[in-house]
């Protein structure tokens, strides 16, 4: 078992927050301002976090959009696309490195999400010495089927990391990155149309298990359920709430 990694509180309160402030200055809608860039495509901007809150960890930040506004499922399949595959890119390249234990690539969107910037973008943080793969494993990949097609498979886990509702897409290293998209844009349209409809939060998250896969997990955000925050107890839904969901998120695949 990983031990936590330590986070900087004194760090942390020094974030700009405008998830839910307009007042506040985004700091990503100014790229004149921005310091230690790694990497650019256009508006895409692969750079350094401002606020590195984690120790022992390489944080960097992938700006994804121009504006404060918009969400990855209501971009066009081309520019959502785009934005996959730089993201997806730059954590293979931080991945071949070999500087790190492992290498997680995630989003956070909404207030219930546990981002501070509304600005749309996403994460890539090299971990030293935490390799999240001795905790996560194929099994929490797994569940009951949504979707199949010929490069990507989409499931609701049956045991999840945390619950109750975690969707799982499964495919190919060398599946082409517009289907991958596309299914995630599916995907989370469906997650903010059910459980996730009052909170309008979700992360998703990119894993790489040492298998003939790769994984994104898509989060409805909403209270953490007690039993795991207290046991580390995860949950989920039964057969029959199962089988309502496959049946509701159909048309979401078509």
């Amino acid at each position: 078992m990983n031990k936590p990694l330590i986070f900087d509180i004194a760090m942390g309160r020094t974030k700009p927050f405008n998830m839910e402030n307009d007042m506040v200055r985004c700091p990503f809608c100014d790229p004149s301002t921005l310091t230690d860039i790694l990497a650019k495509d256009g508006h895409l901007i692969w750079l350094m976090n401002k606020y590195p809150v984690l120790r022992d960890t390489w944080p960097t930040v992938i700006i994804e959009t121009e504006g404060d506004e918009g969400e990855l499922s209501t971009l066009s399949l081309n520019e959502a696309s785009r934005i996959i595959q730089f993201g997806y890119d730059k954590w293979h390249e931080t991945m071949a490195s070999k500087e790190f234990a492992s290498v997680i690539f995630f989003k956070n969107y909404g207030p219930m999400s546990g981002g501070s910037i509304r600005h749309p973008h996403s994460q890539i943080i090299g971990l030293r010495n935490y390799d999240y793969r001795e905790d996560i494993t194929v099994e929490h990949m797994n569940g009951w089927l949504l979707h199949e097609d010929q490069h990507v498979r989409i499931t609701l886990s049956n045991h999840p990391i945390i619950g109750f509702f975690e969707y799982n897409l499964r495919f190919k290293a060398d599946a082409p990155m517009r289907t991958i998209t596309l299914r995630l844009q599916q995907t989370i349209r469906y997650v903010l149309h059910s459980m996730s409809r009052f909170s309008q939060s979700y992360n998703y998250y990119f894993y790489d298990l040492h298998d003939d896969y790769r994984y994104i997990k898509v989060v409805s955000r909403y209270i953490t359920p007690p039993l795991f925050v207290g046991y580390g107890i995860s949950q989920t839904c039964d057969d029959k709430r199962a089988a309502h969901i496959i049946k509701d998120s159909r048309p979401f695949f078509e």
